[in-house]
């Protein structure tokens, strides 16, 4: 009964199935190759800056990035170019986490002047009183209902 109708769709899902894999086959190699960026993102950035090497645009981060796409186009992989910079520039050339997250935090608040500081601390406050407040009413709501 189901059978009459169940075979045009595994037809049609089979047809789905060839085209997805013949565009897989298909498609060109740069879709899957490795960018400059992705292997910058995970690199400390040589410059006194505590930028991460993706955000740095100041030449030593510059020349870095350069030597980055050289490695890629010579056909390294991301581990062995993070092999090679650590090997070469020492330690340094590693991100740790903390480095990431000072460089991030760094990148978007470099340009604060006091009255940005002063407004980012009043919104945290605010919002810290709001959630603060929403607790302390829900909990004394909660409680006021539950029989003794």
């Amino acid at each position: 009964m189901g059978g009459a109708t169940a075979e045009p769709f595994r037809q049609r899902l089979g047809l789905f199935k060839a085209l997805l894999l013949a565009v897989l086959v298909l498609s060109p190699n740069s879709v899957l190759a490795l960018t400059v960026g992705e292997v910058a993102k995970d690199l400390a950035c040589p410059c006194e800056c505590p930028l991460i090497l993706e955000d740095c645009n100041m030449t030593c981060g510059l020349d870095w990035k350069e030597e980055i796409g050289e490695l890629i186009k010579a056909g390294m992989t991301k581990q062995e170019i993070m092999a090679y910079f650590i090997e070469t520039y020492g330690e340094e050339a590693r991100l740790t986490t903390m480095q990431k997250i000072d460089g991030k935090i760094y990148q978007y608040t470099r340009g604060f002047g006091t009255t940005d500081w002063v407004m980012l601390w009043a919104g945290v406050g605010f919002w810290a009183l709001v959630l603060i407040g929403g607790i302390y009413y829900g909990v004394r709501k909660y409680f006021a209902r539950a029989p003794v």
